[in-house]
This record gives C-alpha cells, structure tokens and sequence, in this order.
C-alpha cells in the first residue's frame, strides 16, 4: 500500500491527543492492488466519484431466501431473490478476489466454531417482587418516556425520563438523588463510562439544542452545554449518536462534524480525524467502532480503533446502498444493516477480528424481531444478546396468545458461519425474549399473561434447553403483564428489572425482583 497524502482528505488537522502519524488509511490507497482478472467489472465505477484504489463496492443486499424448507411467506418476491442471489455470487467473486491480496474490501472466511460445552442450571427459585418506583409527577402530564438504558452505577438503579435522571436504591426502591433536567429530554447515553452518563435536552420537547453531562456515582448534573454547527447556530441532535470514550462526549450525525466536549468541564474540543466524517460511535471498555462517511465520495466506513490513540486496527467498506442501522456488539463486531431508504433490517454483518466478513445472517427472512431498535440508535436494540460466537435472538411470529402477545422462540445462530445452531420454542403459549447471559448460560424473560406471572429460563448454551431460574410471584402479576407489554427486561447483580418504555397510562414506572 502506498503511503499517505500529508494530510486528511479535507485538510484537518489531528487533534492534540492524537499520535503525530498514522497508519496508511484504506482511503488514502492510491490504486488497486488487486489483481483485476479477479476482479468483477462494475459498469457504474467510472462515475462512483471514488478515490483512486477503491474497487467497485457490492450492490445492496436483496431479501434473502427463507431459511429452511418450510419458512413460507418471508419478505420479498422474485425480484428480490434474484437480487439476493446476485449478491451471493459476487460475494464469492470478492472472497475469492480477497484472497492474498491488498483491496480496499477482503471478505474474511467462516470458521466451524464448535457448539458452546453444556452448564448446568442453578437450582429455580421463587423470587420476590422487592419494590415497585411509581411515574415521577413531572412525567405524568407529558407521557411517560424512558431515554436510555437503565444503568447501574454505586448500588442504584439509574433511569432517565423526560423530566430528570434519578438513582434508585437496588435494594429498596427508594430515590437515592435525582437531577433535574432543564426542559425536556430527548435522548441520552446508552451506556454509564467512568461514572458519566449524558442527556441531550431542550427547553422545549422537541428543541433538543442543549448537552447536559451527569455524574451518576454522586449524583449531580456537571454541565450543560448548548450545541452548535460550525457556524455558531443552535444545532438540534435528536437524531444524532451520542457516545463517550477516552474522556470525551460526541454528539454525531451525517448533518457534519461531530460535536465533541470535555468530559470534565464541557470545553468543546476538535472532532478526531479519520480522514473521513464521523457520524457515530460505540465503545466497550478498551475497544471502539467508529462509523466514518466520505461525503465527497458517498462511501461508507467502520472502523475498529484505539479509543486512547485513535489508531485503526482495521477498517471495513460498507456495501453500496446500505446503512448500519444498530450495533449489536463491538468484539466480536456485529452489526445491523438495511437498504437506506428502509427503516426496517435486512442483515447481519458479522466481522473477524481483521475486519473481514465472517457470515451474512439474513434477518428480514428470518423472521426475527428487531422491533425495538431504532435506525438512529446505534446501541437500541435490546432483544438480542451477543456471548462470545453466539447471537441469541428472538423469533417474530404472527402467532398470538388469548392476551394478544406473540408467541416466539429463541434461535441461536453462529456467527462464525451465519448458521443456526438452535431452536428453543419454549413452550407455555409466551412471549419471549433474551435479557443477558449469567454465569455462562442465557437468561430468558418468558412474559406474564393476564392470568399468570411470568418467570426466567436459564437456557443451555449448546442446545438451548430451558430450565426455570426464577418464578415470579403472582401477586403482582397484573403490573407485571401490564409493563411487560411496553417494557423491557434488565438482569443486574442477582435482581431482574422490568421497565416501562414509554406510555400514558402506567402508574407504575420500574418492578424489582429478587
């Protein structure tokens, strides 16, 4: 690969804690080292608008076939399918052009990752209903609307509604604090790093102009902050990603430069250069994804990098016409991707640690559920949990029950070759969904019905048997059903956690078992 121009593509300079040089980035390739008899012809390269070096970029991904003989009625018809099959053909095209080479995109191959060795259960237990949080009198007027996560910080379960973020004592209920936010909340951090969570606020519900940093070990507000484009006008982030790493909170769309500031004091700071736009980020603990777009050249990027140096250790080429909508996790890096224009999902990309292509896990097909992420929250999707080479992930189904909850199953798939390893109905006429792993087998919410209280499964990782984990009692088993609908599902430290949403017509904010 041959070395970089001076500087960046659009002349910025690297910020201060920054290393002095950087590794020859994908985008700086000056031609193609692959060899081009390997290499199928695109007949729209010639006006892709492209840097030097970038070979053609697959098509969109078509709805793919249904998996298995009997998956009747998947999205798509004929076209699609021709489409899907189009892609399959040249993604054996580029993993055979990948091979040994320098391109700009080498698809990694799939390994055989052997099922995960069976855990036994821990014995069931009955569990007790430990404190009910009522709606907070600030939200009632406006609607009930959860921001984020919960988070758990010093003990307390932490949750952000429109009006506030309070702690709540994990083993009480009681408020431990609760900082006020001024206005209205629009959305916060997905995650708490280094005892910091963030808020973006508005003075009014949809204003969203303003950053407000909070400390949730101590339990008071550090800053706010208003944000503004690079040319000092008030700037509203509803849609923006919200991210913090290495010190730093980012506040990043497709609009422009993200907008960065100090953790500590809210000092606005120079936005990280990786010779392209940044339009979002998710860290976990010592690794990062960056989500980077050439605006120029109309190409998208994600990047594995250092969050304390901004190094890349790889950077993968996302295929024309698709966006990464969510994030499901970042080692082993797993991702959602759609058609752009479509809200909906269409596959899962999962990554090496080269950044190659390991497997294309349709979901569109599946059917699975992925009705609570949202395009615009890289880390929303809550239902599917990730554990090592493992993706657990609830089936959608049109199925449902007398109390009009669709009754599901569980699939494990494997990530290292896209396939499915299990299926676990898990009877009992139920909604379920995966909450967490513990103790290296997977924790499942099975829902309440009107008439019984609901319970966790403990499944087994290599074939997915359920056994019960815990039973919840059914003397609160109509304000479980009732948040169960429009909640979700948290296991933290031995006690599980069902929150609302959003609603307008629940008295009852957060349930804790025990």
């Amino acid at each position: 690969m041959t070395q970089p121009p001076p500087g960046p593509p659009h002349g910025g300079e690297l910020p201060p804690e920054a290393p002095r040089q950087r590794p020859p980035q994908i985008w700086d390739t000056r031609y193609d080292q692959r060899d081009p008899r390997t290499v199928p012809a695109s007949p729209t390269a010639a006006h892709q608008g492209g840097p030097a070096g970038f070979g053609p970029a697959p098509g969109a991904f078509g709805p793919a076939a249904p998996d298995g003989p009997n998956a009747a009625g998947a999205r798509g018809s004929g076209g699609g399918g021709k489409r899907r099959k189009a892609l399959i053909i040249g993604l054996g095209l580029l993993l055979v052009a990948g091979a040994g080479t320098g391109g700009w995109l080498l698809w990694g191959r799939g390994g055989n990752d052997p099922a995960q060795k069976s855990k036994g259960p821990a014995q069931a237990v009955d569990a007790k209903l430990d404190w009910m949080a009522p709606v907070p009198d600030a939200d009632k007027e406006h609607g009930l609307k959860q921001m984020a996560p919960l988070w758990f910080a010093k003990g307390n379960a932490i949750m952000t509604t429109s009006k506030a973020v309070t702690a709540y004592n994990a083993e009480t209920g009681k408020p431990a604090w609760s900082v006020p936010i001024p206005g209205s909340a629009c959305k916060a951090s997905s995650k708490v790093v280094d005892g910091i969570a963030a808020v973006i606020h508005g003075k009014e519900q949809f204003d969203c102009n303003m950053l407000m940093a909070v400390d949730v070990e101590h339990g008071r507000a550090l800053w706010s902050k208003e944000l503004t484009n690079d040319k000092g006008l008030s700037s509203p982030s509803d849609g923006s990603s919200l991210s913090i790493d290495r010190g730093l909170i980012s506040v990043a769309d497709t609009g422009g430069d993200p907008k960065v500031f100090a953790v500590g004091n809210g000092e606005r700071k120079k936005p990280r250069d990786f010779g392209c736009r940044e339009y979002g980020a998710v860290a976990d603990r010592s690794r990062q994804l960056v989500l980077a777009q050439c605006q120029a050249f109309g190409r998208t990027f994600v990047m594995k990098t250092q969050p304390k140096s901004d190094l890349e250790k790889w950077i993968w080429k996302v295929p024309d016409g698709l966006t990464v909508q969510n994030v499901l996790s970042v080692e082993p890096a797993l991702l959602v991707v759609g058609r752009e224009n479509d809200s909906d999902p269409s596959d899962l990309v999962s990554l090496d640690e080269k950044g190659h292509l390991r497997s294309l896990i349709s979901i569109s097909a599946g059917p699975y559920d992925f009705s609570d992420c949202w395009k615009t929250e890289l880390t929303s999707c809550h239902g599917a949990v990730v554990d090592g080479d493992t993706v657990y992930l609830p089936t959608k189904s049109a199925e449902m029950n007398v109390d009009g909850v669709n009754v599901n199953a569980i699939v494990a798939i494997d990530l290292a070759t896209g396939k499915k390893r299990w299926t676990a109905p898990l009877g009992g006429n139920r909604g379920n969904r995966p909450v967490a792993m513990h103790e290296g087998r997977l924790l499942v919410y099975q829902q309440a019905t009107k008439d019984e209280s609901g319970k966790l499964l403990s499944l087994d990782p290599a074939d997915g048997k359920p056994a019960d984990f815990l039973r919840l009692p059914q003397e609160s088993n109509e304000q479980e059903f009732s948040i169960a609908r429009s909640g979700n599902a948290y296991f933290h430290d031995g006690r599980f956690y069902l929150v609302v949403n959003e609603g307008l017509m629940h008295s009852t904010m957060m349930m804790s078992f025990h």
